[in-house]
């Protein structure tokens, strides 16, 4: 990894995840938000604030190889871990398969569905996703997907 960037690590996807969902608050809604009208300022879901940390540490686009591989392990862990701690334990195969969905969407649709449930709040989103990133330190092992310990889980 170039010296001016951070490697990626799933506490520091999910760290920024929260820096940004306390800047521009939480969003909640019967609809869909327009991407078009979303940024860096607008309120986001939980699902959004997410994408926002993977984007914050994606490596370059003319950087090949290694950094890549540890880019898509640390973005994989990252929404592991923070779809088990919504969850409230690891998140079962057999939820998405009778879903027909694949891992990654079931996964996402659980960070939309909990950001979205009535009277949430953006200091609540907030520290959820931070005791999420105290679930898997930045210099945690990348080898095995997921949270270090079942007995970390809320």
């Amino acid at each position: 990894m170039p010296p001016h960037r951070i490697a990626p690590t799933p506490a520091r996807i999910l760290t920024a995840a929260a820096d940004h969902i306390e800047r521009v608050g939480l969003y909640q809604g019967d609809h869909l938000w327009q991407p078009g009208q979303m940024g860096g300022t607008a309120p986001c879901t939980v699902l959004h604030a997410w994408e926002r940390g993977v984007r914050s540490v994606r490596p370059r686009w003319s950087v090949r190889g290694e950094p890549w591989e540890i880019f898509q392990r640390a973005l994989f862990d990252s929404l592991v871990v923070l779809s088990n701690h919504i969850n409230g334990r690891p998140v079962s195969g057999v939820r998405w398969r009778k879903l027909k969905l694949t891992e990654d969407a079931y996964r996402r649709t659980l960070l939309w569905c909990w950001g979205d449930e009535p009277d949430r709040t953006t200091a609540e989103a907030a520290a959820m996703i931070r005791a999420a990133a105290a679930l898997h330190p930045s210099d945690g092992d990348h080898s095995t997907p997921g949270c270090p310990s079942i007995k970390n889980m809320v």
